[in-house]
Order: C-alpha cells, then structure tokens, then sequence
C-alpha cells in the first residue's frame, strides 16, 4: 500500500514538471514570435503580370516575364500575413495604352517601357504597410516584327515499317497539301514548308489513310491543324530480265564488243505492274570513255530505267571488252 502511494506520488510530481516545462515553452516561443515579427525586415516578392492588346499587324518577337520581382521593406507580421491570406492579382499591362519608347540606332521595331508605370498599382494592392523599394526588371523590352501571310506546302514526316514484300507504290497524297501561315516575317521567310507531325506504323501491308496533326508553333497561325496522308501501299514481287549492253561515245571508225554483251537486271515490281516492264525500258551502257589504259575490265552502268520499278541490280557490273577499226 505504502509503495503504490509512493509511485502515485512520484508520478504526479513529474507531470507537474512537464507541465511547467511545456508552458514556459510555449510562453518563451510566444515571447520570440512577437519580437521577430514586430521587426523590419527587406526581402524579396515575385508579382504576376500579364500583357494583353497588343499592336495590330505586328507580331511579338522574344519572351516578357511572367512575373515581376519586387524588393519590400515591411515588417514581420506584415510580410506573414501576406503570405498566408493574400492572393496577388495580376498586373495588367495594356501595350496599346501605353507610350512605348523606340530603342535608338535599330532598324527593327524594338521598343521599351520602364516598370516605374506600375508601382502604383503595386503599392495599391500589396498595402500602405509594404513599402515598395525597387521592381526588376526596372524595364520591359518589346521587340516587334511585321506580321506577313503565305502558303506553305506540307511535307509528311514517316516512320513507317512494311511487312515483307510490301512498299509504298507511288507518291504520297497529303490533303490539303499546302497552308495558309501567318506570323512574323523573319520566321517565315526561312520556312520552305511545314512538317506534320511524326507519323508512325508497323506492319504495314494495305493502304494507309490516316489523319495527321500539325506541330503548333509559337509564333505562327496555320490555317488547319491537321491534315489527310494517303499512302499508297501495294504488294512486291522481285522480277528479272536480260538486257544488252550498249557501247557509248565510240568514234565513228571503231568497233567495240562487249564479252558479256547481255546483263541480268533484277528489281521489285509491284504485282499491277509486273507486266508492264519491257526490256526497251531500260539502257545498259559501256562507255568507251571509261576504258582503262591497261588491260582491265569496262564498268557497266544503267543509264534508263522505269520509274515504277524498286531495289534495281544488274550482274555483271564489269564486262570484258575488244575494239576493233
């Protein structure tokens, strides 16, 4: 009974303890928190802008910031309130309304505006309590471009794998296949075209028709955002036939006689064509021009073949030769 006492006892005095402890805790912090914030202190606040109407028929060149920095001399309990409860609305710079100044010796239109024509607003919304002492940057710099108009044609970026025996027939049809750009015209003067955006597929063995976006680009307006690739796709076969070899560039008193005097041309040739491909298609030279001062071989080469014909190869590539008055 005693010891239970006892230990009751010992307890309670040490939760006084912690009590004592703990309110002269929080009394201290209290202490410190109000010496703190009743001092003055400089720092620094970031201030969102925003710039709207800007001149017609001109096109803005370069970045404006977003926010505007802001060194402050306030006190403590100033600048926490601040913090926590104040949401700042942004500055609204209306280009058109105010007297832009022209940067001197520049042909291009450049121009500046000093950040001093809103402290007003900014002391208006920040209080009488924050004191405002500098803004940075301390000037915006506008730099404008005439904004022209063209047509660009549109050229299709692929990265397309067939499956075998397969391959593009023909030429691709993008509709529309050009764009009416606006913007500025030191940009488009230097564009020959606009790219669509990557298109990828695999296996591809029939036709493709397939809707296609348009990058969108910082500085300019296009007038669609997407176009239509067809991509004509059609099954390959490989095919071969004999072909002569036609001496070239040989003076009118001499012979020359090739040993082959015929080549193998092999190509792919899709199916709907196969039948199409004659032997007067295409033209295998020796040029008596290239023969060599020793005794070596006459390179062969193909001068003329058809267009609708892939993966052309011809053996031999060199061809014994001899000339004759």
């Amino acid at each position: 009974m005693i010891r239970a006492a006892s230990g009751k006892l010992s307890r309670l005095r040490f939760d006084r303890r912690v009590m004592v402890f703990i309110f002269f805790l929080v009394v201290s912090t209290v202490f410190w928190l109000l010496n703190v914030l009743g001092r003055e202190y400089t720092t620094q606040l970031s201030y969102p802008v925003r710039y709207t109407n800007f001149p017609d028929d001109v096109v803005m060149v370069g970045e404006l910031p977003s926010n505007l920095d802001l060194t402050v001399n306030a006190y403590g309990y100033t600048l926490l309130k601040h913090y926590i409860g104040r949401r700042l609305l942004p500055i609204v710079f209306d280009v058109n309304s105010f007297s832009l100044n022209r940067m001197p010796d520049t042909d291009t239109k450049n121009f500046y505006m000093l950040t001093s024509v809103a402290a007003n607003r900014v002391t208006g919304q920040l209080g009488a309590d924050i004191e405002v002492l500098r803004i940075e940057p301390d000037t915006l710099f506008f730099r404008f471009t005439d904004m022209i108009s063209g047509r660009l044609p549109v050229k299709p970026v692929l990265e397309i794998q067939f499956e075998q025996q397969f391959m593009m027939k023909g030429n691709i049809v993008v509709e529309p296949d050009s764009v009416d750009v606006s913007g500025p015209a030191a940009v488009i003067d230097t564009m020959q075209f606009i790219p669509t955006i990557t298109f990828r597929k695999t296996g591809v063995n029939k036709p493709v028709t397939e809707k296609v976006s348009l990058p969108e680009f910082k500085m300019l307006n296009l007038s669609v955002s997407t176009v239509l690739l067809n991509i004509p796709v059609e099954q390959f076969t490989e095919a071969s036939l004999r072909i002569p070899v036609e001496a070239v560039n040989l003076p009118d008193t001499l012979i020359m006689k090739t040993f082959p005097s015929v080549i193998t041309v092999s190509y792919m040739v899709a199916l709907s064509d196969y039948d199409k491909v004659t032997v007067e298609q295409f033209n295998a030279i020796a040029d008596y021009n290239s023969v060599p001062s020793g005794n070596g071989r006459l390179k062969v080469d193909i001068v003329k073949q058809p267009a609708f014909v892939r993966s052309v190869r011809f053996a031999p590539q060199f061809v014994d030769y001899i000339i004759e008055k």
